[in-house]
């Protein structure tokens, strides 16, 4: 156990460090301790819960199994876009932290360039294809929030409410209620901060929507 607990810890390491993320980043992210993510990179703790394996991964961008290095039981499209959607929940449980982003964040103007994109995948109905291209987009967008002011700041937190919606969109399509209930939350704060008034409207549609698919309307 103690050698599969240092080849975990050898793996999360790489992961993170292909983030750019720091052992208090991802800390932060699990509600632990950087003390614990240090014993735990070099093998001192043995991660025994499923849920919090699982936790570890979404967290670095990888699928469980490149952890704990087994093979995967499903298809690669389908192990794929889990990755994709386990990336995306990531990006949006950061929505209030400082952004991991290397280097300079396009403008506006180009990131909406890259909404377009999306666009044409949706009406291809290529859903796996839009959750791979969605969490680069988000931690790009959420970085300009970041650092722009007035009206630039606004249409980023516009285009992370864009994003939302797509995510939304595709996750219904490919069955992730959990991403599907996180997006519909952040695709209101974004919007909020936006100073678009449709953008409200948008994220309103998005409850509309679920409570009509769901007939859940509590």
């Amino acid at each position: 156990m103690l050698e599969e607990a240092e080849e975990i810890g050898r793996r999360a390491r790489r992961a993170r460090l292909r983030l750019g993320m720091t052992q208090a980043d991802l800390a932060a992210a699990l509600s632990k301790t950087q003390g614990w993510v240090s014993k735990m990179e070099r093998g001192h703790i043995e991660l025994d819960r499923v849920g919090l394996l699982n936790l570890l991964a979404s967290e670095l961008h990888v699928h469980p199994n490149d952890l704990i290095g087994r093979p995967y039981n499903s298809s690669p499209a389908e192990n794929q876009w889990q990755v994709s959607a386990a990336a995306i929940m990531r990006e949006m449980r950061r929505y209030d932290l400082a952004p991991v982003f290397d280097g300079t964040p396009r403008s506006a103007r180009q990131l909406w360039q890259e909404t377009t994109r999306l666009h044409r995948l949706r009406d291809a109905a290529a859903n796996m294809a839009i959750m791979q291209v969605l969490p680069d987009l988000f931690r790009e967008t959420r970085a300009l929030a970041e650092v722009a002011t007035g009206h630039e700041r606004e249409e980023a937190f516009a285009i992370y409410a864009v994003c939302c919606k797509f995510a939304h969109t595709s996750a219904h399509a490919l069955g992730h209620p959990e991403l599907v209930g996180m997006a519909c939350e952040r695709a209101a704060w974004a919007a909020r901060q936006s100073g678009d008034p449709v953008m409200p409207a948008v994220a309103d549609w998005m409850r509309v929507w679920d409570m009509w698919t769901t007939a859940d309307w509590d």
